[in-house]
């Protein structure tokens, strides 16, 4: 194990004082509890060769992302380590939550070569996801909201939120904060209709949920 991994785990362990066996169950409740609104995981998990944290506001490694083919067409992938087992986490108004982004794209594994379409916007979707997550504690982002994130290019990407579904581990309700990557030339266009009219726009065309940017921008040219 690397000096950062072992940096890491102990800061997380410092952090939280939970043990492995707290984690393990509290995970299984909660991928339980997920596959109630979205449908059985795929058996695969996108596991990050560093874990994903944060020390002295620097983030380090990626989430960890986990395939839901069996909900609508395409595939939805969420995150599973935002909320704590003492039922903590990143909080919105509508509280607590992890992060999904679906792709129209059929899930395969994520590790297959050459990469497919999928593993592309697999990518892309675990570099939003670690971005977000990054600051998640110190921000908050709110359905239908927009946050300005770089991509691996350092070109800006745009991601508008929704709350998705709503889902209870125990007594205790968390729910799923949607990120659709848009076009940076449809800002002009929720200038125009408000981000309540866009996001209804997308859903409207068939674009929503999805991040999948084969496909033209939504607005008056």
């Amino acid at each position: 194990m690397s000096f950062l991994n072992k940096m890491l785990k102990q800061k997380m362990k410092d952090d939280q004082n939970f043990t492995n066996e707290q984690f393990a169950e509290y995970h299984n409740l909660k991928l339980k509890s997920i596959e109630s609104v979205l449908g059985v995981s795929a058996e695969t998990v996108g596991h990050s060769i560093i874990p994903f944290g944060t020390i002295a506001d620097m983030t380090v490694g990626a989430v960890d992302m986990y395939y839901f083919p069996n909900h609508i067409s395409g595939t939805g992938l969420t995150t599973m380590q935002l909320i704590t087992p003492d039922g903590n986490g990143p909080k919105n108004k509508k509280g607590t939550y992890e992060l999904i982004a679906f792709t129209k794209q059929t899930y395969n594994n994520p590790e297959q070569e050459p990469p497919t379409q999928f593993n592309q916007i697999e990518r892309r979707i675990c570099d939003t996801f670690t971005q977000i997550a990054g600051v998640a504690s110190k921000k908050e982002f709110n359905p239908l909201e927009i946050c300005q994130l770089k991509d691996n290019d350092g070109k800006n990407k745009y991601i508008i939120f929704d709350l998705y579904k709503e889902f209870k581990i125990g007594k205790q309700k968390h729910h799923l904060l949607l990120c659709i990557e848009i076009f940076e030339e449809e800002l002009a266009t929720i200038e125009m209709f408000g981000h309540k009219g866009f996001v209804n726009m997308l859903k409207m065309i068939n674009i929503y949920p999805y991040s999948d940017l084969d496909r033209n921008w939504v607005g008056v040219r």
